[in-house]
């Protein structure tokens, strides 16, 4: 009887302390940090930028126009900042003609409605705070002596720093002949173009 108390004595108090488990301590402090691991290997290169020769190349446009009393046409921007005379007087200046929806490169043959056509050249400049192209027509079809008058939907000047012309061959011989490679090579939209003026004197040749 005396060890059947006993055990249940036992058993009670065991109960009892594991219902009366206490609260628990605070948390101690952090410990400290460890040791950095080593860094993981390079990410693979980006893609090559572009070198950014189309921001500062530059493309005129007259719109439709007709050519003077002397068969040619004088155009270009006035005004210029010291900057932009500088920069122009620089600058390599490709000149195309538009007739029949082509841009014909410059200078060379020009095709025209009727099966008309006229060879022309040009010249270029900057003068008095003027920057200028002069077009010049140096045969025709016609025979006559004068040259004959002429419609162009478009005359396009673009204009390319010096120092960007021969980068990575882009502007090759063949590229050039065409007004559209010209400008993709070139990086150029219609953002680029600037509307030219129509200008009265002609070039001071030396």
């Amino acid at each position: 009887m005396f060890k059947k108390l006993l055990l249940f004595a036992s058993v009670v108090l065991m109960i009892a302390m594991i219902s009366c488990k206490g609260d628990d301590g605070a948390v101690g402090p952090a410990g400290a940090a460890g040791a950095q691991g080593p860094a993981g290997p390079a990410g693979p290169a980006g893609k090559d930028g572009e070198d950014g020769a189309g921001s500062s190349a530059l493309i005129l446009s007259t719109g439709a126009v007709d050519t003077d009393s002397t068969g040619g046409f004088i155009t270009g921007i006035d005004n210029l900042t010291a900057e932009e005379d500088s920069a122009l007087s620089k600058s390599v200046v490709l000149v195309y003609l538009k007739s029949q929806n082509v841009y014909w490169p410059m200078p060379g043959l020009v095709l025209f409605a009727g099966n008309k056509f006229s060879s022309y050249t040009f010249v270029h400049a900057v003068q008095n705070k003027t920057f200028f192209v002069e077009l010049l027509a140096t045969n025709w079809g016609e025979d006559q002596d004068d040259a004959p008058k002429r419609t162009f939907q478009d005359i396009r000047i673009v204009i390319v720093p010096g120092e960007v012309v021969n980068v990575g061959g882009r502007l090759s011989a063949e590229i050039l002949k065409d007004y559209d490679k010209t400008i993709a090579a070139l990086g150029l939209t219609d953002k680029q173009v600037r509307m030219a003026s129509k200008l009265k004197f002609s070039l001071k040749r030396k």
